[in-house]
């Protein structure tokens, strides 16, 4: 996402993944790599969030999926609470100006929920889970990529 404009576009952005999450989170829990829009809501989200309200969206975000899916209450809301404060703190580290970087951010945030995820969860992830990690970090990179690129460019006409 570029700096045009106001966060409105930020903000609707935001708001369609999450909303997109929680409709299709059904249909899309049943496949073994599916993109996490969740995660990759919350990653564009620290892109213009401070760390302590990245934070904040996590740990709510982290509590609406754990409420709604009963599993893992609390333990969503810590790892993703710790993924906004991190990805916000990081961003200016990585961040550049290249077309490439938001997929490349919301890959690596969206690996590093999983397994965190999984270790909150006190499982012990395999080879397998690892592999359905990436795939899972590699289409939330791509959808959410994509949606970006194109609501930024949308808006900006």
């Amino acid at each position: 996402m570029t700096d045009r404009g106001s966060g409105t576009v930020h903000v609707v952005l935001v708001a369609l993944l999450l909303l997109a999450h929680f409709t299709f989170r059904p249909l899309l829990r049943d496949l073994p790599v599916a993109p996490d829009l969740l995660v990759g809501g919350l990653l564009l989200a620290t892109l213009r969030l401070s760390a302590g309200h990245a934070a904040l969206l996590g740990f709510t975000l982290g509590l609406l999926d754990s409420a709604i899916g009963m599993e893992g209450v609390g333990a969503l809301s810590i790892v993703y609470s710790l993924l906004g404060f991190l990805a916000a703190r990081s961003r200016d580290l990585l961040y550049a100006d290249a077309a490439r970087f938001p997929y490349t951010y919301i890959f690596i945030g969206t690996w590093v929920a999983q397994v965190g995820t999984a270790l909150a969860l006190q499982v012990v992830p395999g080879v397998s889970f690892l592999l359905v990690a990436v795939g899972t970090a590699i289409l939330t990179a791509v959808v959410c990529g994509l949606v970006a690129a194109t609501l930024d460019r949308v808006w900006a006409e």
